[in-house]
């Protein structure tokens, strides 16, 4: 048996690095390692091929053929050691590290050891040496040094981009005017992904010469900035404690670093803004900025802040509920509004001049549960999400109303009213009831009885919700009332 052995020893070492390679394949689920230790076998076969080849055909072949059939399993069986070698460190560095080793460092270190495996095979089987016929050949090393400039130059940035380690695959960059996502750091180029999609690849020499923005290292969130113009009737501080507050509503806007608004210039439009927020992954800020900009417009609406055009415009404004929904239309909402039905039709036609529109975004929150509310709101048009302990009890829709109790008696908003869709509500404050129960002494206790029955049609969904039900009394209800209203 160890005659055998000795007489095929290099057979017996083939055989047993290629059952080493088929059991790390079949163990292994990385398809990267998979394929690179399938380069490692194709060569074992090569060398198995070439090497009984010339066993079986020792007396028939010529001396000099049967020498390139040795230097052929000569390469073949270092070629393939080294790429099992190269596969296996390299999986090492990928289960050692969180991020892949670039292509680049496996392409140069194959290249280099099959340069090293070549010289010497070919030195002792066929008196080649490479190392002086490019010496000697002054002209060969011109040709050589001018065709592959360029190929070099790539060659050398990336080897200068892997020591560096400015981005890895992975890291969402902008390199020169290319902003996206590196996939791929070959030896000659970089691949970058951007937002639509397209695959854009950059020369490592024009990678290594520009500045190069990296927003993923290290796991921290990255920030934002986008920059608005607001009036200058508007107090800063006014505009940026809007902004803020928007801010805090918007999904995948982290709290921690806190977005930042801060007052950035004076200019023709107006006040200038900065506004600066952190994203967890850069891929985000796009549909972040989107979201913001939808919602301050919404915002600066209902606020009455305005954002200044590029030109000069005259804008004559004839009432706001009628720019909104026609006198028909509202007065028909406030005749079917039980709230109201205690008034006369002069009355609430006075009532409908003091309503106010505000326009509200998909996703928005117009009140929050246990806030307090000093406002009454009449839906115009779109459905509304009213949520208890964030369980959804009832939904609003054109004609509904909802602020009365908070507005009226002074306690904290029983539930989050959300928008489902782009809304329009129709707005009234304490200070128009206020003149209301002034001129109508009798209006306070028809309130107070028609608050008392809604209460009681709403405890039965807030006690399905988990909410704690009021007391609903009407005596009660009429007390505070009147002590919101210093009425007698």
């Amino acid at each position: 048996m160890l005659t055998f052995v000795q007489s095929h020893l290099l057979m017996t070492v083939g055989g047993a690095l290629a059952l080493v390679v088929l059991v790390a394949r079949a163990v292994s689920s990385d398809p990267t390692f998979r394929r690179d230790l399938r380069g490692s076998l194709i060569f074992l076969a090569a060398f198995c091929v070439l090497r009984l080849a010339e066993k079986e055909l020792d007396s028939l072949l010529h001396e000099r053929v049967l020498q390139l059939l040795r230097v052929g399993w000569m390469l073949a069986l270092a070629f393939a050691f080294i790429r099992a070698v190269v596969s296996f460190g390299i999986q090492l560095l990928r289960l050692r590290s969180p991020t892949p080793p670039p292509k680049i460092l496996r392409d140069v270190l194959d290249f280099t050891l099959y340069l090293i495996a070549v010289l010497p095979i070919l030195k002792t089987q066929l008196d080649i040496d490479l190392r002086s016929l490019v010496a000697t050949s002054a002209i060969l090393s011109v040709v050589l040094g001018m065709a592959m400039q360029d190929t070099l130059g790539n060659l050398f940035a990336g080897l200068s981009l892997q020591l560096e380690r400015p981005y890895q695959v992975g890291d969402w960059v902008t390199i020169k005017d290319v902003t996206g996502r590196v996939v791929q750091i070959g030896w000659r180029a970089t691949r970058i992904e951007t937002f639509r999609k397209e695959a854009i690849t950059l020369p490592n020499n024009v990678c290594s010469k520009e500045a190069v923005k990296n927003y993923s290292r290290g796991g921290l969130p990255v920030a934002a900035d986008i920059y608005l113009n607001a009036s200058y009737d508007r107090a800063p501080n006014e505009v940026k404690s809007a902004v803020l507050e928007l801010l805090e509503q918007v999904p995948l806007v982290l709290r921690e670093p806190p977005p930042l608004c801060r007052t950035w210039g004076f200019d023709e439009k107006g006040i200038r803004y900065q506004v600066r927020y952190y994203v967890e992954d850069f891929g985000q800020a796009d549909w972040v900025m989107e979201e913001i900009y939808t919602r301050i417009w919404y915002r600066f609406r209902r606020e009455g802040i305005e954002l200044p055009y590029p030109q000069r415009t005259l804008h004559v404004r004839d009432g706001e509920v009628s720019s909104e929904f026609s006198e028909e239309t509202v007065a028909e909402m406030l005749r079917r509004v039980d709230l109201f039905k205690v008034l006369r039709e002069e009355e609430r036609a006075s009532l409908r001049k003091e309503m106010v529109p505000k326009r509200f975004a998909k996703g928005e929150p117009i009140i929050e549960q246990g806030e307090p509310g000093k406002t009454f709101y009449l839906v115009g048009s779109g459905s509304l999400s009213v949520r208890a302990n964030g369980v959804e009890v009832s939904r609003l829709t054109r004609g509904n109303y909802f602020g009365e109790m908070s507005l009226l008696t002074g306690e904290p908003r029983s539930a989050t009213v959300v928008a489902l869709t782009d809304v329009v509500l129709l707005e009234l404050d304490r200070p128009v009831f206020a003149r209301l129960f002034e001129e109508h002494p009798e209006l306070a206790p028809k309130l107070s009885g028609m608050l008392a029955h809604r209460r009681t049609q709403l405890d039965a969904a807030m006690t399905a919700s988990g909410e704690t039900v009021h007391p609903s009394d009407e005596g009660r209800i009429l007390g505070r009332l009147k002590n919101i209203f210093r009425l007698s």
